[in-house]
């Protein structure tokens, strides 16, 4: 009985030690035949060699040399790669998104690649911004792609056209059968019409889906398959996919050019124009940046959630600008505070919301990347929240009654009502406002950059940015740079830290005219106090200036956190570990004063050896006795005492600033001396050292320092540089004087008055003349209408506006069917009656901002701008095709004539005068020839 227990204790054991085995994961067979697709590029993809090629390629011989086989591609297009998955004509699908149902059709492995699903727009398809709006369109899609089910599940009601491949859908939507159709990250320029394409279907007018897990699939009778593949990819390291990222899917240009993501679609501050170009407040600040450090910049357009994802991979280096939001910069680091948004509470206009009691239990809605969340949660604790991606779907939400209103910029959210002609559905409810900091995006660890970015930034100044500012928004529509000099706008995580310090002492010198120094009263005096004031004002801070008679002393009260600031210190290493460093506020230079007979050269190595005195406090002493060793330097207590020593002989020179010695040289004392200015000593900027604890107050007080132009550098050298030496005069001597300038004035008074009478009367005269000719050289002089010059002008300026704000806008040729007739008929006088009528009622039927103008003859042109639709011009031709049906009151008969009218609209049928002019002529033949008295599109 024993023995057959243990028996059978040992028969468990092996069953059990096999079962092990055969659970165990099995090796990968010598070779593998992996499935891809031939044209998703650029993931995977046949090069211009015929060789697979992509990500997904690169990725699995990476997987291959790790583990010892070989591999081998097969190539098809995407539908027939599954069905080779199928049929076992592959061991695996090397790339496939992963989705419900093909969870359920395979086994797959780990997800290695997180793609997008993206819907690609035609350029010319106006009003789509999110995938509710492409309902109305066919949309193409690749059979059995992963793009069916991110659809489905995004926006289950859009038509689908499909298509066996990607080339056969690309070929369809240049022909014109769709006008979008699904694509990942971009197009693929194997594509053999790719330019053309790429034109057609700019990446800046996609639409996003979702996100998509890459993976890889086996057949479900692979189980073991699937377990030696998942420990295989498992080897390969993180890095090495980021290093595949890079490759495969960063923006192809030079490896030294800065790549910056622009979000699409937040006009003025940044966006795409209807060609294409990237434009924006945002977008001219960082190309002056460009300028300043000469690093090139490209940009890349693309959805906010995109870009960011793109510059956490590693694709793009800066996202250009991003709303503070704590969940959005996770992973990533503020590179610079480049503006500051305002949101304002937008309501149906329908309703009369004026206090914020009729808010209780309303419904608002907020962009998902919102800063001031908690404060709206605070201030209206009833109200429901809802988030949403764009500001169109807040105002879809509010016009369909789902919201009570919604949170956003004021400035983009007039642009999108502009553009989609709802700004009369809107109004603005009073007293809600919400300031917002927007910052330019880097990865952490990027110090390098951030220090390029911090440096380019301060080199431009407050009067640069106001220029940019001015060609996009007015201060009265909301402008940022514009309000600084009346109070900069600080956000409220900045106001809040200076209302928890109240004074900030910062440590300046009480002898050092007139830069820093007290007066007879005891308080500080110079441009440094000056400086301090205008800071004071535009920051509503206090900044207190603390006078020292000892430099060491105030750096060692600086160091211990006595003072919060120092004025007018140097950027040394050995001072970086207890302070921070600010803008440049003024400049410094040198100059050296001696007798009129000094021996002296342009630069100071080229001059014989000279005795040089120099106040010890300075940090460049050290350097001029390094640099210039043949040179004596004598050190001295304060500039007055080199000056004397120069006059005394026992130096050739004394060596100080050109503010200080500005001062010193007006001393009666030293009328013998002069000045000289060397070109080979360098140039300091003037800082404020901040200490090291307050990181905050260097961000408040570099923008103060902004606000400070050359005007006010100006006024301050004015106050301080140009001053007088005060003499006493004889008062009989004055008095006489001053009734002799008296006298001489009055007589050039009463002359000048004469002469300025007549003149005034010449050039009255002459600017009505002018006027005029103004006017004749631009109008028709029969019909007073604009003539064909001055209509090409205002269309091209039209078009220069449309572009900016992706308007449409229509040309109409008309020519008048019958008036040959009649003034064959009655004589030519009577025809330029009939003309005057005509002009008369042509520009009775469109608006005062638009342009009737007589073209030549009985040919009119009529240009309408800022329209929704193509309709909106129809209206306008069947008005006038309307009114000319009645016959015209003449003074010797009635007449009627008819009209054939060509319209051309852009951007569809051109996108300059030239050729909008050319289609509408073009057009208008054409109803000629079927009938008259009709109009006509092109399309």
């Amino acid at each position: 009985m024993i023995k057959k227990l243990i028996l059978l204790f040992v028969l468990l054991i092996g069953c059990t030690a096999q079962a092990q085995n055969s659970v165990a994961v099995s090796p990968l067979p010598a070779s593998l035949k992996i499935g891809i697709s031939s044209d998703t590029y650029p993931y995977m993809f046949i090069d211009e060699q015929g060789q697979s090629s992509g990500l997904v390629v690169d990725y699995w011989r990476e997987v291959a040399r790790k583990a010892g086989v070989e591999v081998e591609f097969i190539a098809a297009d995407w539908a027939d790669t599954l069905s080779m998955l199928d049929s076992g004509a592959i061991d695996l699908h090397g790339g496939l998104g992963r989705t419900a149902d093909r969870e359920q059709q395979y086994l797959l492995g780990q997800s290695y690649l997180d793609i997008f699903s993206n819907v690609f727009v035609h350029r010319d398809l106006t009003g789509v911004h999110n995938l509710s709006d492409l309902k109305p369109h066919l949309v193409g899609v690749v059979e059995r792609s992963t793009h069916i089910d991110s659809l489905t599940q995004q926006q289950a009601d859009l038509v689908l056209k499909r298509y066996s491949s990607v080339s056969q859908m690309y070929d369809s939507a240049l022909r014109g059968e769709i006008k979008a159709f699904t694509g990942l990250d971009r197009l693929p320029p194997r594509y053999a019409d790719y330019s053309q394409l790429m034109a057609m279907y700019p990446v800046y007018k996609k639409v996003p889906v979702r996100k998509i897990e890459l993976t890889f699939a086996v057949r479900k009778d692979q189980p073991l398959l699937l377990q030696a593949l998942v420990k295989a990819t498992a080897e390969v390291e993180l890095a090495f996919r980021d290093q595949l990222e890079r490759q495969w899917l960063s923006v192809d240009t030079d490896p030294d050019t800065l790549l910056i993501g622009v979000s699409i679609g937040n006009q003025p501050y940044m966006h795409v124009s209807s060609i294409g170009d990237v434009q924006g407040i945002f977008v001219d600040l960082w190309r002056l940046w460009s300028k300043k450090t000469g690093i090139a910049v490209s940009f890349v357009p693309n959805q906010s959630e995109d870009s960011l994802a793109y510059l956490r991979k590693g694709r793009i280096d800066v996202q250009m600008a991003q709303v503070e939001n704590a969940e959005k910069f996770a992973g990533l680091k503020p590179a610079y505070h480049l503006y500051n948004i305002y949101s304002s509470l937008f309501y149906d206009s329908a309703s009369d919301l004026t206090d914020p009691a009729q808010l209780k239990n309303a419904t608002l809605g907020l962009l998902h990347t919102a800063s001031f969340r908690p404060q709206l949660q605070q201030q209206f604790p009833d109200a429901k929240i809802k988030v949403f991606a764009t500001v169109d779907q807040m105002i879809e939400a509010v016009l369909k009654k789902q919201l009570t209103g919604f949170l956003a910029s004021d400035v983009i959210t007039r642009e999108r009502l502009v553009q989609s002609s709802s700004q009369g559905s809107f109004k603005l409810f009073p007293g809600i406002r919400y300031e917002s900091a927007v910052y330019s995006l880097i990865r952490t660890g990027e110090d390098d950059l951030y220090q390029n970015i911090q440096q380019g930034f301060s080199q431009i100044s407050l009067d640069e940015m106001v220029r940019i500012e001015n060609r996009w928004l007015s201060k009265e529509a909301g402008a940022y740079f514009q309000t600084f000099r009346d109070k900069v706008p600080l956000t409220t995580a900045e106001r809040q830290w200076l209302n928890q310090h109240q004074q900030i002492r910062v440590g300046v010198m009480s002898d050092w005219r007139p830069v820093e120094f007290v007066d007879d009263k005891g308080e500080a005096q110079g441009i440094t106090a000056d400086v301090l004031k205008l800071l004071n004002q535009r920051l509503d801070v206090q900044f207190v200036p603390t006078p020292y008679n000892d430099w060491d002393l105030l750096l060692q009260d600086y160091k211990s956190g006595k003072l919060q600031m120092v004025a007018n210190i140097s950027d040394l290493p050995e001072r970086r570990s207890f302070s921070f460093f600010s803008l440049d506020y003024w400049t410094l230079q040198w100059i050296m004063i001696g007798k009129h007979d000094a021996e002296f050269a342009a630069k100071v190595a080229l001059m014989p050896a000279q005795r040089i005195a120099i106040m010890r406090e300075y940090q460049f002493v050290k350097q001029l006795k390094k640099d210039f060793p043949q040179h004596q330097v004598i050190e001295v207590d304060s500039l007055n005492q080199g000056l004397e020593m120069v006059v005394a002989g026992r130096a050739d020179f004394v060596l100080d600033t050109v503010v200080a010695s500005g001062i010193a040289m007006r001393d009666p004392r030293y009328v013998n001396l002069r000045a000289y200015l060397p070109t080979d000593l360098p140039v300091y900027p003037s800082y404020f050292g901040v200490h090291k604890d307050l990181p905050e107050l260097l961000v408040i007080l570099n923008k103060g320092i902004k606000t400070i132009n050359d005007t006010d550098r100006k006024n301050l050298q004015d106050k301080w540089l140009n001053l007088e030496i005060k003499q006493g005069l004889d008062q009989n001597r004055v008095f006489t004087l001053v009734l002799q300038i008296a006298g001489l004035s009055l007589v050039v008074i009463i002359g000048f008055l004469i002469w300025n009478f007549s003149l005034r009367r010449e050039v009255n005269l002459r600017r009505k003349v002018e006027e005029k000719m103004r006017f004749m050289a631009g109008h028709d002089d029969l019909t007073q209408l604009p003539n064909r010059s001055l209509l090409i002008e205002r269309l091209q300026t039209a078009l220069h506006q449309h572009a900016r704000h992706n308007e449409m806008l229509a040309l109409m040729f008309i020519d008048l069917d019958g008036f040959k007739q009649v003034n064959d008929q009655h004589g030519h006088d009577l025809g330029d009656e009939m003309l005057v009528k005509l002009s008369a009622l042509l520009s009775h039927c469109v608006r005062k901002t638009d342009t009737v103008a007589r073209f030549g003859g009985d040919e009119f042109v009529i240009l309408l701008t800022g329209l929704v639709d193509r309709d909106d011009a129809a209206i306008v031709a069947e008005k006038i095709l309307l009114y000319l049906q009645e016959p015209l009151m003449l003074s010797a008969c009635q007449a009627t004539v008819g009209a054939s009218i060509g319209i051309a609209i852009y951007p569809h049928d051109g996108t300059d005068a030239a050729t909008l002019l050319k289609s509408a002529d073009k057009l208008m033949y054409q109803v000629k020839q079927q009938g008259k008295s009709q109009y006509r599109f092109s399309r």
